[in-house]
């Protein structure tokens, strides 16, 4: 495996989806790369949601000591940047514009076009359906980006 890109996965309050995708990702990438994820209305200092830290253990993924972080507080460079939602990531780029050429819609990057849904407020069942659809789509990342088997040219930006 080549070295792995430094991402930053963004959803909305940072507790459910894209905590869950930084959390497979580490595990994915087996704790190389810089990864890191936020929120663009996230309450600092937050736990990941109950039913979030379960659905990643599957996985490999370990969410006990995620904090939830607003992505004003993020100082760090990352090669990449994926939000949930295509609306995410034109929010994204009014509020961090510097960053406008590295964010992407993880799931229309990838070729799908619809969106991953906030699961807050539904039950265990719609955690464990995200955590296997992040899975399956961040290893077609993991495949694009890090081991280099195609390009890693977005297949559909949807914006």
């Amino acid at each position: 495996m080549g070295n792995p890109p430094g991402i930053l996965f963004v959803c909305t309050g940072n507790t459910c989806r894209s905590p869950m995708a930084e959390a497979l990702w580490r595990s994915l990438s087996e704790g190389r790369g810089k990864v890191q994820s936020a929120g663009l209305a996230a309450w600092p200092g937050q736990a990941a949601q109950e039913y979030a830290v379960e659905a990643v253990k599957p996985y490999g993924g370990d969410l006990q000591n995620h904090r939830s972080k607003d992505i004003r507080e993020v100082q760090d460079e990352f090669d990449w940047i994926f939000t949930m939602t295509r609306s995410q990531a034109a929010q994204l780029r009014q509020v961090r514009p510097e960053w406008k050429d590295k964010i992407f819609s993880l799931p229309q990057f990838l070729g799908e076009e619809e969106d991953i849904a906030d699961p807050i407020g539904t039950n265990q069942v719609n955690y464990d359906s995200l955590a296997w659809r992040l899975h399956r789509l961040l290893t077609q990342l993991k495949t694009r980006l890090v081991e280099g088997e195609s390009s890693a040219e977005p297949e559909e930006t949807g914006e």
